[in-house]
């Protein structure tokens, strides 16, 4: 069926207190608008059922969320360390690695673009303020609606993330305490904020994947140019 729509695999939240999944609308309304059918990924570490979904599933993208437990990269867990997920961890750190390995895009938001490069040999700051001693950083956890953009983000030519908007700079949110470290092996870093705080990754020979720093699908409805990374990833997930 030429005009089906790919299959998008999304991670969602776990809420311990009530045993339940939860996801912010505007990523699955994201993916439906830009052509996409958004399915919400188990969580479970069953191998065997994450392989069969790598291989049914068409794309993936990796929400956001609370931190990852730092022995993913091999350090213990610092005292300014946020709340960990347990049952998130290790099938989206799998994920990631599978569907790199099967070049199957991804795309990854906020924790999303951090497991990606945990996954793949990186590391992350536990805490940028705490961890960047003696450096000015910008306010990477805002007190603004979260759908408004908050400081510019620079964005290298050639990149995907420039060729999804064809721009140079752009303006956007920014909600996290965390973030890309020492890059992964095979990526680099497609953009930066003016502080010097990576914004995105994005693998050299992988057909799509990308990690992006910000929140689009808390923009999207507000400024509809928050919408590009999303249609150029379901785009090649066709």
């Amino acid at each position: 069926m030429p005009n089906s729509r790919p299959i998008i695999g999304i991670s969602a939240g776990f809420d311990y207190s009530e045993n339940r999944l939860f996801i912010n609308n505007g990523y699955i309304e994201a993916i439906r608008l830009a052509g996409g059918l958004p399915v919400l990924l188990p969580v479970t570490n069953d191998t065997e059922l994450l392989k069969h979904i790598i291989g049914r599933f068409d794309g993936f993208l990796l929400s956001g969320g609370s931190d990852v437990d730092a022995r993913f990269w091999g350090e213990p867990n610092y005292t300014f360390g946020g709340e960990i997920s347990p049952l998130r961890d290790e099938p989206e750190l799998f994920i990631a690695r599978e569907a790199i390995a099967a070049d199957k895009p991804i795309l990854g938001i906020c924790r999303g673009c951090q497991v990606m490069n945990i996954a793949m040999g990186g590391t992350i700051y536990q805490d940028i303020y705490a961890q960047q001693v003696g450096k000015e950083i910008y306010k990477h956890s805002q007190n603004a609606p979260k759908w408004y953009p908050t400081h510019d983000i620079f964005i290298e030519k050639d990149t995907k993330v420039f060729k999804a908007h064809q721009e140079e700079i752009i303006r956007v949110n920014s909600f996290h305490h965390q973030a890309v470290k020492d890059v992964a092996p095979g990526f680099i870093v497609s953009s930066r904020c003016g502080d010097g705080i990576v914004e995105s990754i994005e693998h050299i020979s992988c057909k799509f994947a990308v990690g992006v720093q910000w929140h689009p699908e808390l923009m999207w409805e507000k400024d509809n140019t928050y919408l590009k990374i999303f249609v150029k990833f379901v785009a090649l997930c066709k």
